[in-house]
């Protein structure tokens, strides 16, 4: 099964909250979602991955190669100044569509122009969601030839779900690293100024914001595994203040 990341930058996160005029009143939630259902339609997997950092967006434009077939970007403001993108776009020889909610050829002059435009295949623009369910179409239509090959072989679907969540485990990995290594240098912070390790009422913040980032039905599990994390940073801590 073909396969088509909706990639999303900087500050589209914030869709709901950020000015209707322009991006409209639906949340990244609904527009993944949209996504989703038409790639149900359209007969291909879906990846939906969204980011404020201009090095996690080209880590995962690298780590598309050899595993992504085609590629819906709104790379936010990245768009207009972002070489880095661009050339990452271009090393990794995937069709990419070039997508914008709002229309960035009727806006301010810094909007004007795209770096991206030229080593994408297609521009949409001002079409809101929909733009990207026409991204969508034009790379199955226009970009996945069909695989004799691929037609004729049994799918294996739980060896391409095992694969997926092979790769969410090694960005968690990385995440939780990072993580790890951040709670370190607090530890260490503290132990020079002496100020208590323990915060009343900051897990319990950590805790909440874990259950409301997630779908409903995986609240409680996410509330779980935030208290994990948080007894690992804490055993980690407390040995680093040991050492001191």
């Amino acid at each position: 099964m073909k396969t088509i990341l909706i990639v999303n930058g900087p500050n589209l996160s914030m869709l709901g909250k950020r000015d209707p005029k322009h991006y409209g009143r639906g949340t990244l939630k609904d527009l993944e979602n949209a996504c989703v259902n038409k790639g149900i339609e359209l007969g291909v997997k879906v990846e939906c991955f969204q980011s404020e950092s201009e090095s996690a967006i080209i880590r995962k434009l690298h780590m598309s190669m050899g595993r992504i077939d085609g590629i819906v970007m709104n790379a936010g403001a990245y768009t207009h100044y972002s070489i880095a993108i661009r050339d990452a776009i271009e090393l990794i020889k995937i069709p990419v569509m070039e997508v914008h909610l709002s229309d960035i050829h009727n806006r301010e002059d810094f909007r004007n122009t795209s770096v991206i435009e030229s080593v994408c295949k297609k521009q949409f623009c001002g079409m809101g969601v929909k733009g990207y369910l026409l991204a969508m179409e034009e790379l199955v239509e226009n970009y996945f030839s069909d695989d004799p090959e691929e037609t004729s072989s049994e799918t294996d679907p739980l060896s391409e779900e095992r694969a997926a969540i092979n790769e969410i485990d090694r960005e968690m990995l990385v995440l939780f690293q990072r993580r790890m290594k951040h709670s370190e240098r607090i530890a260490k912070i503290k132990a020079q100024s002496g100020t208590a390790t323990y915060v009343p009422g900051r897990e319990q913040e950590i805790l909440d914001a874990a259950e409301k980032a997630v779908e409903e039905s995986y609240g409680n599990y996410a509330r779980e595994f935030m208290q994990e994390i948080l007894r690992l940073s804490k055993e980690r801590q407390k040995e680093i203040r040991e050492e001191k």
